[in-house]
């Protein structure tokens, strides 16, 4: 019982102070996950600060992804990422619904790339939902 309040604290804090830490790994995703699925009222807090880590995240691959491509607009020789469908909201729930089909779809991932930043781990899932046709 003490391990597991101590793992929440940890990736609690984690989660809390991203400018001070370092990615959350695809490990530490998977643990958070299992860990909300338990009945326990820390569960509360550490969902929230899930939530805002993962929009903040899937907020800050959209913009940048509008940006370049604005900024691209006129270059032939562009490709983008990913592509998807016009007047997509990507948040949290939308990071989260990716990157566990893209697991789904691909389990070894889970043990190949168990200390991948989840951020390259989404990249890949929107590259994998949303090819380019180029």
């Amino acid at each position: 019982m003490k391990k597991g309040m101590l793992l929440k604290g940890v990736i609690g804090m984690l989660l809390l102070f991203p400018v001070y830490s370092q990615a959350i790994t695809l490990s530490a995703y998977i643990q958070v996950k299992q860990l909300l699925t338990q009945d326990n009222p820390a569960n509360k807090q550490l969902e929230s600060v899930t939530q805002a880590y993962l929009n903040g995240i899937a907020n800050g691959l959209n913009f940048y992804a509008v940006a370049v491509k604005i900024e691209n607009q006129n270059n032939d020789d562009f490709r983008p990422l990913y592509c998807p469908p016009p007047k997509i909201e990507q948040n949290g729930d939308f990071m989260v619904k990716h990157i566990d089909a893209y697991l789904d779809k691909n389990p070894i991932v889970k043990q190949k790339q168990k200390n991948a930043p989840i951020e390259l781990v989404y990249i890949l899932a929107l590259q994998d939902a949303y090819p380019c046709d180029k």
